[in-house]
């Protein structure tokens, strides 16, 4: 079930439900299972596809305007992302989310691929690609940063209603992102053991559904501190299997990395009643 709120946080989740609903209801397609999820990040589609609402436009081919992150996330040995020839790693994938796609997940031969080259051996992400003639050898190309898009949108918005004790109507929009990417729906994907072991809880599993949907959009970081106070989100990390951070240290994480210090330049303005942030 959802959590039981009052006072503030009751009201912003209800403003939060009323402005995404409206957001929700402006969409000018039906089921999200119209629009395929390559075609999201399509870039000779990133003017018509309906579930796009917002992104930073990049003209493909041009010296100074153009897109370098399909040409940045390739690793050496490949070319699924652009025509340019990596001599690097690219953008390398932990495999802490790796092992989060189920493996039935359609996001995941998008989003992610294994790089065979002997320097690299490794994951890498291919959901952003432009191996067009026109981005050429430079990878000069036109993929658009997308700010917003409708899957998160409703996300959100089942985050917000599971909040508010509307689990079902949360649920509702789950199933919708779900069913796109090949997975059956939150209520028989419980009776999987590995599953619900994984995410035994609603809020479990809608956190989940968003970093797999949203991998490498730059909203991951935001969701966790959303809904994890200073001290839960270190717990969270400390549950992590090391082994799948590679050589970042999660012994290292403390409840110091959830903010930011205190610049020493405005500490000077007041040293005897300016405070730091534990931890710096």
């Amino acid at each position: 079930m959802g959590a039981t709120l009052t006072g503030d946080k009751q009201a912003n989740f209800k403003k939060a439900e009323q402005y995404l609903a409206a957001s929700y209801g402006m969409r000018t397609f039906g089921k999200l299972t119209e629009i395929p999820y390559a075609d999201v990040f399509d870039v000779s589609k990133k003017s018509t596809c309906k579930e796009l609402v917002m992104q930073v436009q990049y003209l493909q081919g041009d010296q100074n305007y153009s897109s370098s992150i399909a040409r940045n996330n390739q690793a050496r040995g490949e070319n699924i992302n652009s025509k340019f020839v990596s001599t690097g790693i690219g953008g390398n994938v932990k495999h802490d989310l790796v092992k989060d796609y189920e493996e039935q997940d359609l996001r995941k031969s998008f989003s992610i691929k294994f790089a065979e080259h002997a320097q690299v051996k490794d994951w890498f992400i291919t959901k952003f690609r432009d191996n067009s003639e026109v981005a050429g050898t430079e990878g000069r190309g036109g993929n658009d940063w997308i700010l917003i898009r409708y899957a998160d949108v409703m996300l959100l918005l089942a985050e917000a209603k599971m909040n508010l004790g509307k689990d079902a109507e949360a649920i509702a929009l789950l199933d919708e992102v779900r069913l796109r990417a090949g997975l059956p729906s939150y209520a028989s994907s419980r009776t999987n053991a590995s599953y619900f072991s994984k995410y035994p809880t609603l809020k479990d599993a809608i956190l989940h559904e968003r970093r797999v949907e949203l991998a490498f959009e730059n909203h991951r970081w935001f969701d966790l501190i959303r809904n994890y106070d200073a001290n839960a989100l270190v717990d969270y990390f400390k549950k992590k299997n090391q082994s799948d951070y590679g050589n970042a240290k999660l012994s290292n994480i403390s409840i110091k990395d959830r903010y930011y210090p205190i610049p020493f330049d405005e500490y000077k303005l007041n040293p005897e009643k300016m405070y730091q942030n534990t931890g710096y």
